[in-house]
């Protein structure tokens, strides 16, 4: 599966935010979107998870069904009175598996990420990069095809924050396309590719080494 943005273009009152922008992204890639803070990179994110609309051009995905598209944030909201397990089995429950399939997949999930050592433990118990890792855990259950994060690494220490960057990288490695809005080049270096958001237009290339300018 692709994502192609094409040439789109979108303004708030006099200020041009975009102007004929393009980007194309396959399932199992990861890319960070990085730009400064009003460069529209939230507002791209929400382009493509179909929540708004550019003033002009066009977002597709060449799929054949309409790709389950999952939102994590910095502080993705998780039910913190219920268990890890109870938490990421509402992915797979709202495709409308039995609790048992549902729970299968749960698992299968957090052990790839893992979180599967927490499955029985209440969710508000946990650290902030276990909750992040959640969130990812229960989107690859739900079956997402894209997976959207923005700033999930926001305010998080240095090893909170590479643990939920891997999650994300894990999820790209079984096939989830991710695109992560980011400020962190750590963040970006982890990624498969680098797109910066900058005066309307995106600047691609390959991330750059530590230690490299």
């Amino acid at each position: 599966m692709h994502l192609t943005v094409s040439e789109i273009t979108h303004a708030f009152g006099a200020r041009q935010l975009f102007e004929n922008l393009s980007l194309r992204v396959s399932s199992g890639e990861m890319m960070a979107l990085m730009g400064p803070s009003g460069a529209g990179k939230s507002t791209l994110l929400s382009m493509i998870a179909g929540v708004a609309e550019p003033d002009a051009g066009s977002i597709t995905f060449d799929s054949p069904h309409n790709p389950r598209i999952v939102w994590i944030v910095q502080s993705t909201p998780l039910l913190p009175r219920r268990t890890a397990l109870e938490n990421v089995r509402l992915g797979p429950l709202s495709e409308g598996l039995t609790l048992q399939e549902a729970d299968s997949r749960a698992l299968a999930a957090m052990q790839h990420l893992g979180v599967r050592h927490t499955a029985t433990t209440k969710v508000f118990r946990l650290s902030g990069g276990e909750r992040q890792r959640l969130a990812v855990a229960r989107a690859v259950a739900s079956s997402a095809d894209v997976i959207l994060a923005d700033e999930p690494t926001a305010s998080l220490d240095p090893a909170t924050r590479s643990e939920v960057i891997t999650a994300l990288r894990v999820a790209a490695n079984v096939g989830v396309m991710v695109i992560v809005s980011t400020h962190d080049m750590a963040v970006a270096r982890l990624c498969d590719r680098v797109s910066n958001l900058a005066d309307g237009a995106l600047l691609t290339g390959t991330p750059q080494p530590a230690g490299t300018s």
